[in-house]
């Protein structure tokens, strides 16, 4: 390639070409950074709101049994209710829920199955048989039957909730390494561009001076000692394309003048 214009539009047509491929490349990685984060945002989000919504209806649940236990509370539609908003949390959670996860939804619907069983056995009253003739009803002690009973299957279920918390943000903790990585990947490009942008203008730099910048100050010199001093005209530096047409130029513009000078002194 001849023509130093064309030597430094290629230089620095090649420094765009390669920061808008890493820009292109870092862009992409970036919008695949901003969508993994998104989706584990959301995840973690979503898991979390289905661990409050159940704590809230076994909460429910809780309070609905108190009402009927201790404070002796006859209708049970409460108690109905909330265990029916769990079922259909647990139902809705096992749509999009890993594998790895059934199991733990299986053991919340065990301890779910257990406290309906608990709501619709329990009575306000016990009939105990002394014998063949006699029978007799006694009141059932709610608040015992709430701490004994009721209260260690509520417990099971709450940390059952929790497991199933600590297990989904384990499903999560894989895609945020991932994220990590994503991440290097994504600011990788920027840096490898940015350190070869460096080593390319320092080269630049440096044919620009040797072949560009150092040719012209020589010529300048040569030429103003040339007008001053009568010195021969003799700019020594390395020169290629048009600086060295320039120089030749140059020379063979103050040779003629010598011819034209010295031809007009023999004329006189």
């Amino acid at each position: 390639m001849k023509g130093i214009g064309k030597r430094v539009t290629v230089a620095f047509l090649s420094i765009v070409a390669l920061l808008t491929a890493s820009g292109v490349i870092s862009l992409f990685e970036l919008s695949n950074l901003s969508y993994d984060a998104d989706e584990i945002l959301s995840a973690s989000s979503r898991d979390m709101e289905v661990s409050k919504n159940l704590l809230r209806s076994a909460h429910d649940h809780s309070r609905a049994i108190i009402d009927m236990s201790i404070f002796g509370k006859e209708d049970k539609s409460a108690c109905r209710n909330a265990l029916s908003e769990l079922d259909s949390q647990i139902s809705s959670m096992r749509e999009d829920a890993p594998v790895a996860l059934q199991e733990c939804l299986d053991s919340l619907s065990m301890y779910s199955a257990r406290l309906r069983s608990l709501t619709e056995n329990y009575s306000a009253t016990e009939t105990v048989v002394i014998d063949s003739l006699t029978v007799e009803v006694h009141k059932v002690d709610g608040r015992k039957w709430y701490v004994e009973v009721y209260e260690p299957s509520y417990n099971n279920f709450t940390e059952q909730v929790k497991r199933y918390t600590t297990l989904s943000h384990g499903q999560v903790a894989p895609r945020a390494a991932q994220l990590s990585k994503n991440a290097y990947r994504s600011v990788a490009p920027v840096l490898i561009s940015l350190a070869v942008m460096i080593a390319i203008v320092l080269m630049f730099y440096f044919f620009i001076y040797i072949y560009g910048v150092k040719p012209i100050l020589r010529i300048n010199k040569a030429l103003t000692d040339h007008l001053s001093f009568k010195l021969p005209y003799k700019a020594k530096a390395e020169m290629i394309d048009e600086i060295k047409e320039l120089n030749d130029n140059i020379e063979n513009l103050i040779n003629i003048s010598k011819s034209n000078k010295k031809q007009e002194s023999d004329a006189i």
